[in-house]
């Protein structure tokens, strides 16, 4: 076969035949190896991991120590991301506390979503329902309790904040429902609707809160359904 213009084929040293580039004519212009350099500077955005993670572990992160003894360093080691990356996504610690509880309520909403409504549906099956999507959302995120006793502890922005976006998101889904259980006589008597709502939250956070105690079988799949079977009986309005 004969060679291409501009190319020879030549000996080399250990004996194979190389692929020798000679000089080109001038109306051949000669291809350059382009290298391709790592950028200086800080990571992008879009460089980030998704940030499921990232905010699973600031929840627990936030959770454990509080606002004040969380760093974004602590929480990059615990997710196994660059902190500048987290700063960039979340423009900070503040930025990622308020996506955790953004995340939080919008999983919340959707929580309830599937529950069972309508006015052709009995009012039992109903609540009993919407009770059930909250246990299985807080045996899914059962650091929670602690990092909303935490917030709540403390005036101030942050309080209003997780007011507005977890604790009203399950005024407005539960207690619709049991002052219409309470009118039907289906809450215990003496009880009204916004205590009930409240030793609800309460009873099924705190267990959660200190399960490496008392519920050391809770990470089972037989120890949440253990679980969501007792907070179910606890709280089953009566027909």
């Amino acid at each position: 076969m004969r060679p291409a213009r501009g190319l020879r084929y030549g000996p080399v040293e250990s004996n194979h035949c190389a692929l020798i580039k000679c000089e080109a004519p001038p109306s051949v212009p000669v291809m350059e190896a382009s290298v391709i350099k790592r950028s200086r500077g800080r990571p992008r955005k879009e460089d980030a991991p998704e940030p499921a993670g990232i905010l699973h572990a600031a929840l627990s992160a936030f959770a454990q120590h509080g606002y004040a003894g969380v760093s974004l360093r602590n929480i990059s080691q615990e997710a196994g991301v660059d902190a500048a990356l987290i700063a960039r996504r979340y423009d900070g610690k503040f930025g990622l506390w308020r996506a955790v509880v953004d995340e939080v309520s919008a999983g919340l909403k959707n929580a309830y979503l599937p529950a069972a409504q309508g006015p052709e549906i009995a009012l039992e099956a109903r609540l009993h329902a919407t009770i059930e999507r909250f246990v299985l959302f807080s045996l899914d995120m059962p650091d929670l309790g602690r990092f909303f006793a935490d917030e709540i502890s403390r005036p101030g922005e942050r309080r209003n904040y997780v007011i507005e976006q977890i604790w009203d998101v399950n005024n407005e889904a539960l207690l619709p429902l049991l002052r219409e259980a309470q009118g039907a006589g289906m809450l215990p008597p003496e009880c009204d609707a916004e205590t009930f709502l409240t030793m609800l939250i309460g009873a099924v956070a705190m267990p959660l809160m200190m399960r490496s105690v008392a519920l050391p079988g809770i990470n089972s799949e037989q120890g949440k359904a253990a679980y969501m079977r007792n907070a179910l009986s606890l709280f089953r309005p009566r027909g």
